[in-house]
């Protein structure tokens, strides 16, 4: 057994942190350069990604990818939701609205996306409508 790159543990918990990510850029139909920045200075600074050697990270940003583009998004959120650990869940929704209001604009699927997400996460939804509308009001 191989002692490189994430533990299959590790590795379902990033995947499902990119798919979560990547639900919520594919939700308003473009990517914007304000996203790509942000998710390019998470990936190398976020502590859910940063420890992910590239060679093992762009395989799974791509097989992510083709996961999102081949199943319907609401099920695989869903299922992404389900692979975060408990104690993660929270942080994952925070960081998940921060990219969707980076770009200013709240347009096309993404409030839908945020929605499906806190419930899925099995969020609080005061809790989770409150993170959300503050990341609104800074936005």
């Amino acid at each position: 057994m191989s002692t490189s790159g994430p533990t299959p543990e590790y590795r379902a918990f990033v995947e499902a942190g990119l798919g979560i990510l990547m639900a919520i850029i594919n939700a308003d139909g473009k990517y914007s350069q304000e996203e790509f920045l942000w998710f390019k200075n998470v990936q190398h600074r976020h502590p859910l990604f940063r420890d992910v050697p590239p060679d093992a990270f762009n395989p799974m940003l791509h097989q992510v990818k083709a996961q999102l583009a081949a199943n319907p998004w609401k099920t695989m959120v869903a299922n992404w939701a389900n692979a975060v650990p408990e104690q993660y869940r929270q942080s994952i929704f925070e960081l998940a609205i921060s990219l969707a209001v980076i770009d200013k604009e709240l347009e096309g699927r993404e409030p839908e996306v945020v929605t499906h997400l806190w419930r899925s996460l099995g969020l609080e939804e005061t809790l989770a409508r409150k993170l959300f509308m503050d990341r609104i009001e800074h936005m």
